[in-house]
């Protein structure tokens, strides 16, 4: 085998071992949020700076140096060929990250998991303000208050002839209909009482603490929105409103008057304006439930993760061994004679090793909430570490056969994924470990700090 392919194969294993690192941290102990997205943030900073470097830069200045026309013709080409696989690389990555992410991949981004939880919980808020529209009494409710409300309020599904509570019970909570129909058998009754669409059942046993009066049950599948008696106290110590217009209710039923406020349709109008609004501005962070909900849809996603991690590191590992047999090439065409610490992109595999860090340690604590085992999530990773190195031997035998214009656009395919990958996963993140202002300041860093060290190569 070729000594360089060996040396390629060599570095690449080099940039992942932070991989191995990184998730030994991550099972072992938890570190500071902070730490983590400044540590992100300064990788990602690195990458971009050494990109520019090993694979932009080569390109630009070889059309400058050109002094021919079939030179500067020539060199066009290879500029050219480097964008078009910039852009191929970038839009083939994004698709076959849909394609990771929809099998649970997307839990290896802590950030992704909260975008995406909030994004849901938004839909579903927005679908339950509809049905809350209907009902009068929380129209008398503050509009901006009402994303309070809708952030406590949980669906519930039943099929028809499903039981939903039973006379004597301690109270479950307050069920609001959105879909089908509720049979409810009373014995002050001799007929069973339907509520539908827009109705309310339970509110005399939430807000009185007593046992539920009648038996409740599904007459038809029905889809319910749940206040439960904890989210109730939640509630009414912000929107002490929603006990009162609760209370008015009780009192109503209790004497079976019930008077429903009707409101000008401007008026509802206006209402459901300022209530989306406080939905969209609440700035309401997804719970603990809804972010357990998110792994426990998965619960084989962690070969997702790991071919997650290793759709990350397929152009970077690719990048390893073409800027290595670049610089080989350079040495030999220069009459030198190359070795391993003259040949090694020390800029490159430091920003790798560093990038690779915090999104080690991020994922592998998903995957320990997932209750995958600590010697599984340890071998997985090591894996990664031999792919790496496998796929930097590859790139450079590759690379060792094309064509140098062939070589620049495999390479663009490569450094688009890789940049695409950067801007879409590692940036966020760091912005939601850590705060923005000091992950600009840390991706500044890591961007001068690459630099630098390319001088002192």
């Amino acid at each position: 085998m070729d000594i360089y392919v060996i040396w390629a194969g060599l570095l690449g294993a080099l940039s992942a071992m932070s991989l191995l690192i990184g998730s030994l941290i991550g099972v072992g102990m938890r570190l500071p949020r902070a730490a983590v997205g400044m540590l992100a943030a300064f990788g990602a900073g690195a990458l971009l700076s050494a990109l520019a470097i090993e694979l932009v830069a080569p390109t630009i200045a070889a059309f400058a140096d050109a002094t021919t026309e079939l030179e500067r013709a020539r060199e066009a080409g290879h500029f050219l060929s480097l964008v078009a696989g910039c852009a191929i690389g970038g839009v083939l990555f994004v698709l076959l990250d849909q394609l990771v992410n929809a099998r649970g991949g997307y839990l290896r981004k802590t950030a992704y998991v909260m975008s995406k939880v909030a994004i849901e919980r938004e839909a579903f808020h927005a679908r339950a303000l509809a049905e809350i529209m209907r009902v009068p009494m929380f129209l008398d409710l503050p509009a901006d208050k009402l994303s309070i409300l809708l952030s406590h309020l949980r669906p519930r599904f039943f099929t028809a002839g499903e039981r939903i509570f039973n006379r004597g019970e301690d109270s479950h909570g307050l069920y609001l209909v959105r879909t089908g129909v509720l049979s409810i058998h009373h014995p002050d009754h001799d007929e069973p009482i339907e509520l539908g669409h827009g109705e309310i059942v339970g509110e005399i046993s939430l807000v009185a603490r007593r046992p539920y009066s009648a038996d409740c049950e599904a007459k038809t599948d029905v889809e319910l929105l749940l206040l439960t008696p904890e989210d109730f106290e939640s509630v009414r110590k912000r929107v002490p409103e929603l006990e009162r217009q609760l209370r008015q209710l009780v009192a109503s039923r209790l004497e079976e008057n019930k008077n429903a406020a009707v409101v000008a349709t401007l008026e509802k109008q206006r209402w459901a304006a300022l209530a989306i609004d406080a939905i969209h501005h609440g700035g309401q962070m997804p719970t603990r439930e809804e972010m357990g909900a998110r792994h426990a849809e998965h619960k084989n996603a962690a070969f997702a993760i790991w071919l997650g991690i290793l759709l990350d590191g397929i152009p970077e590992s690719f990048i390893i061994g073409s800027t290595m047999i670049a610089a080989v090439a350079a040495i030999t065409v220069a009459g030198g004679e190359p070795t391993f610490g003259s040949v090694l992109p020390y800029t490159l595999i430091a920003g790798l090793f560093l990038s690779n860090l915090p999104e080690a340690l991020s994922s592998s604590q998903q995957m320990k909430l997932q209750g995958i085992p600590v010697g599984r999530i340890l071998l997985l990773w090591g894996s990664l570490v031999v792919l790496t190195g496998v796929g930097a031997a590859l790139g450079a035998a590759v690379s060792e056969h094309i064509e140098h214009g062939t070589l620049i656009f495999v390479e663009g395919v490569a450094a688009g994924a890789m940049l695409t990958m950067i801007c879409a996963a590692m940036l966020p993140e760091a912005a939601h470990l850590a705060n923005p202002n000091a992950v600009g300041l840390s991706t500044l860093s890591g961007f001068l700090a690459s630099i630098l060290f390319k001088l002192l190569e």
